[in-house]
């Protein structure tokens, strides 16, 4: 499984006795979920830069070894003059002999996914607070000319966090978008790579903050793309949309759907031709509510295409199956993502692709590894 860097206290810039300031802030390396720590050595390296520029004004390697879970940093002593201006703290794992100015993580496939997954602060000082907010900036590289920036809270919230998931939906649209010849996902192929004379509508059911559905706008022009989860993470989702740069004739928005709610009225009666849905298999619980929600888009949108990307954490996902299957949704075809794990292993993500029961299924195709 990927792990990810978590500020558990956001950096801040402390006052010292000899006049001097410090910046501080206590991290941690884990899981999309938070419920387990990386347990082996990494060399990190934490740079303050400065938020309007980039320039890097200062390095320090840091380590993190098996059994820790959580690094206390303070750096300095500086001059006063540094919270005169907003800077950024940055973490990344790396080379401590190589130090490098920060750049975003690649989610090229060819490249592979990072282990760890870096981490950028809110800016802080200047005229922002002396304190960073509690906040988390993903940076990746998704082609040659084209990065990603999302946000996500540093709180508990699990719903505003970027899952395991919802790379590997990144990475595989990215894979189909760009024509790869080793994709085999004809149905997706023909309705992603297609000239079309109106925006291509897409919709994300459980979105967290959006990572995917804006990767998509920002990959593919002339698509709207709809955002949805619980009003709980409109603010992260909003925010991500207004730094998002989304192709040409490209737009995003997010509506509130709680899929134990009725569906609102202009989803009944638009049209939809894909939907999207990563890591929202987890809770069994709410599984009946998801299918309900897929079925009658589907109803609405007859010709839509249903892409799901899960990891299975417990056996009682395997209910999502079975209720897909009796609301006659049929696994048009699947693949198999592998992300880097810890000790040199990797983590198997399913991506599905459902429609209609009269559609033809293909074979499933090879592991896709970008580790």
């Amino acid at each position: 499984m990927v792990y990810y860097i978590r500020f558990l206290k956001t950096p801040r810039f402390q006052k010292q006795k000899s006049g001097g300031l410090a910046v501080a802030t206590l991290l941690c390396i884990t899981t999309d979920l938070g419920d387990a720590f990386l347990a082996e050595d990494v060399d990190l390296l934490i740079t303050l830069s400065l938020h309007d520029t980039g320039k890097v004004l200062y390095q320090e390697p840091v380590k993190w070894t098996a059994g820790k879970r959580e690094i206390a940093v303070t750096l300095g002593p500086f001059p006063p003059q540094l919270s005169q201006r907003p800077i950024v703290l940055s973490v990344a794992a790396g080379n401590p002999r190589k130090p490098n100015a920060p750049s975003p993580d690649c989610l090229l496939e060819k490249t592979g996914v990072p282990l760890v997954v870096s981490g950028w602060s809110a800016p802080f000082g200047g005229s922002e607070s002396l304190v960073a907010e509690k906040l988390v900036e993903r940076r990746f590289t998704l082609n040659d000319k084209l990065d990603l920036k999302i946000w996500e809270e540093t709180g508990n919230s699990i719903a505003r966090h970027i899952w395991d998931a919802a790379l590997s939906s990144v990475i595989y649209l990215q894979h189909v978008v760009s024509g790869d010849p080793t994709a085999t996902a004809p149905l997706l192929q023909d309705l992603l790579q297609t000239d079309r004379s109106t925006p291509l509508r897409v919709i994300e059911l459980g979105s967290g903050c959006g990572i995917v559905g804006i990767a998509l706008a920002q990959l593919l022009p002339r698509i709207s793309v709809l955002l949805t989860d619980l009003p709980e993470v409109e603010e992260i989702v909003t925010q991500n949309i207004s730094v998002s740069t989304p192709a040409p004739s490209s737009t995003m928005g997010f509506q509130t759907l709680d899929w134990d709610e009725p569906l609102p009225e202009d989803l009944c009666n638009g049209s939809v031709d894909l939907i999207l849905v990563s890591d929202c298999t987890y809770n069994a619980d709410s599984l009946p509510a998801l299918v309900s929600v897929l079925t009658q888009l589907v109803q609405t949108s007859p010709d839509a295409i249903v892409l799901v990307a899960l990891k299975r954490r417990h056996e009682s996902e395997s209910v999502f199956f079975d209720l897909m299957q009796t609301a006659g949704l049929a696994d048009l075809h699947t693949d198999h993502m592998q992300l880097p794990s810890q000790h040199d292993q990797v983590d198997q993500i399913e991506l599905h692709c459902y429609g209609r029961a009269e559609r033809h299924p293909t074979k499933p195709d090879q592991p896709i590894a970008v580790c």
